[in-house]
């Protein structure tokens, strides 16, 4: 029996046309004209509502579901981040959920299939934010260790788990597959409210919002590398974090593809960081070349086919 899946993602008015691109990455693939589209509201207009629903999208405005310490002070759109433990809830009736984050688009629709067989036998699908490709290997090595993912855990369980866990990868939440039955949900919202609890207890002046907006990141990591609960890790074409490394164009496939030999094609395409999904690339190309473009969904479709995506 085939498993019912839906893709989920969500957006505010801000972050809607990125939203756009990736909705219609999705409908552009065949495999994808019929799945299921599950969008949290957190800021949407009536219109950009209205264009959802008629590319068949369900639109759920999601609620806080933490007791947010007041003094963080957050912004409505961080609903979405804290709601994604409760994603079933928000859109029942589904066996396995495929999120996706609304600056990413899909390019090759292979890698939802992978996203899904891994989830279908009943683990996370996640990728992990390591590649030969990403700048952060070719840096100098960050005083005492203390790097983002060691804040984040210093931030959200102290010490001596940051110490611990804090050495491990990032597995980016951005894109992640899970099956509907999975105890990942649960352990999820405990470890983001066990992080939010801590902070109202252990309150420190001065420490940037950053780690508050990993939390459901970090909450998730310390699911599997503290919890132990079952997980396994894609490569990095998966979820290709384009501010870590500029992938290449095939001129021949007219497909983005990874920096290095053999040039696999990137599967979804990541555009998190800040104004990344603005910034003009200067990508080079197998054959030598060089072609400046964004790489949002509709620029890199203009790239590839010469036609104006709107």
């Amino acid at each position: 029996m085939k498993n019912k899946v839906t893709i989920v993602s969500a957006a505010d008015s801000h972050y809607f046309d990125l939203l756009k691109g990736l909705i219609s990455s999705i409908r552009r693939a065949p495999e994808g004209n019929d799945i299921a589209i599950s969008i949290l509201d957190v800021g949407l207009s009536g219109e950009q509502i209205d264009w959802i629903k008629k590319q068949n999208g369900n639109v759920v405005e999601p609620g806080w579901d933490f007791n947010i310490p007041p003094w963080m002070a957050p912004p409505a759109h961080f609903r979405a981040l804290l709601a994604r433990p409760f994603i079933p809830r928000y859109f029942p009736g589904y066996d396995i959920y495929l999120h996706v984050d609304s600056d990413a688009w899909i390019q090759d629709w292979s890698t939802v299939e992978i996203y899904l067989d891994a989830a279908a036998r009943g683990c996370l699908a996640i990728t992990p934010q390591i590649d030969r490709a990403y700048n952060t290997f070719y840096k100098r090595a960050k005083r005492l260790g203390r790097t983002q993912n060691f804040k984040s855990f210093l931030w959200s369980y102290g010490r001596r788990r940051a110490d611990r866990l804090g050495r491990n990868p990032i597995l980016n939440c951005g894109v992640f597959a899970l099956p509907a039955d999975c105890e990942h949900w649960g352990l999820w919202a405990q470890a983001i409210d066990r992080a939010l609890q801590r902070r109202t207890v252990f309150r420190r002046k001065g420490w940037p919002n950053l780690h508050f907006k990993l939390v459901e990141q970090t909450a998730m990591n310390y699911v599997v590398f503290h919890d132990r609960a079952p997980a396994t890790f894609l490569p990095a074409y998966c979820n290709w974090f384009c501010a870590l490394a500029a992938p290449k164009f095939n001129q021949d496939s007219r497909l983005l593809v990874e920096p290095h030999a053999p040039y696999h094609p990137i599967g979804v395409v990541h555009l998190a960081g800040e104004d990344f999904q603005n910034r003009l690339f200067s990508l080079e190309t197998i054959n030598g070349d060089n072609v400046t473009t964004r790489l949002r969904y509709e620029d890199v479709t203009s790239l590839t086919t010469g036609e104006t995506v709107i």
